[in-house]
């Protein structure tokens, strides 16, 4: 995959290099179905942040079976792997037919510094799914997932990733907490990637003062309060494909939370992801806008903001993420310069 941007405007980070040589570690090949062998285990596509393969399996009667593993280094590489498999799992438990099924995650018992997820493989069309099935199909996960929320809390059990960037999971009883406490770790890696800058710090107390509470205080005051639901949390044309099998959708990836389900909508929104608002629009005919829907459009904004704080972070040959972040910021803090209001 080449460095340079795509016909999106998003930069590619630095590839891992492919696996040259897929040996099986002992921790892996403890996943296996007992009296299975391994036919071949090969390099197979390419990931941002690790290294992937396809091993292949001839199982005790005879049958062909495919898993796909990813490995990881060092320990931003085990939580990465340990957070996708949790992720997944928790995905999988409620919309089996939206992603393979997660086998395990775990540590070399040949290295202690290499870590691996292993899920199912299933054979993908590199292309955004349909339109209509996926939308049907996320809003299916957002609703179904509502009865299995813990304790209503907003959060996730174990820390997710966005590529390689880990999101603040601290269980909060409201969204607005969440957010906060989310967008306030993205602005510090993002600080920590980018440098400083005056321009943004300057804006940031207005938006944790003034905009987030306008925007997603009325979320729990009003009188359809949302409850959680469990997000894929990295929605974009990355992220998605078509089985080649069913023809159905499929994620991947996931950087899951319980969270508002408008957070999976708005990178809908966002012109580098390939999607758009007629997948806003489809997405609604299944789960309806929350309240206020006066608001919607700039919770949307508002959601973007954090990606944006994340992509400036990831992509740190560029400053067009941090200019993009600071004008919506901008934006946001000039609409709302008195904040949330009782009453």
């Amino acid at each position: 995959m080449s460095s340079d941007a795509d016909d999106t405007g998003v930069p590619a980070p630095q590839v891992q290099n492919l696996l040259e040589k897929v040996d099986i570690d002992e921790s892996v090949a403890a996943y296996f179905p007992p009296g299975s062998r391994v036919e071949s285990a090969l390099p197979h596509g390419a990931s941002f942040w690790t290294r992937t393969a396809r091993i292949n399996l001839l199982l005790e009667n005879g049958s062909p079976k495919s898993l796909f593993l990813k490995v990881a280094q060092g320990v931003d590489g085990l939580g990465l792997v340990i957070g996708e498999y949790e992720a997944a799992k928790s995905l999988y438990a409620i919309a089996p037919y939206l992603l393979p099924r997660p086998v395990g995650a775990g540590t070399y018992k040949s290295d202690p510094e290499t870590h691996f997820y292993l899920s199912d493989y299933v054979e993908m069309i590199d292309e955004v799914p349909d339109m209509q099935k996926f939308c049907a199909s996320l809003a299916k996960l957002h609703r179904d997932s509502i009865p299995f929320s813990p304790k209503g809390q907003f959060g996730f059990h174990v820390v997710t990733y966005n590529g390689n960037k880990a999101r603040d999971v601290t269980w909060c009883d409201t969204w607005e907490e969440m957010f906060t406490n989310s967008v306030k770790m993205r602005v510090k890696q993002e600080r920590d990637a980018q440098g400083p800058s005056a321009e943004l710090e300057k804006l940031l107390p207005a938006l944790f003062e003034k905009v987030i509470p306008r925007l997603l205080r009325p979320l729990h005051t009003g009188q359809n309060k949302i409850r959680p639901v469990l997000v894929h949390g990295d929605v974009w044309y990355g992220n998605l494909a078509t089985n080649a099998s069913t023809d159905e959708p499929i994620v991947f990836d996931p950087a899951t939370i319980w969270a508002h389900n408008e957070l999976d909508v708005a990178n809908m929104t966002v012109p580098r992801f390939r999607l758009g608002r007629a997948w806003t629009r489809e997405y609604h005919k299944h789960f309806p806008i929350s309240s206020p829907a006066e608001d919607y459009e700039d919770r949307l904004r508002l959601y973007t903001i954090h990606g944006g704080l994340c992509a400036s972070s990831l992509y740190t040959n560029t400053t067009k993420y941090r200019q993009m972040l600071i004008d919506w910021i901008q934006e946001l803090v000039d609409k709302y310069p008195v904040g949330y209001q009782e009453g």
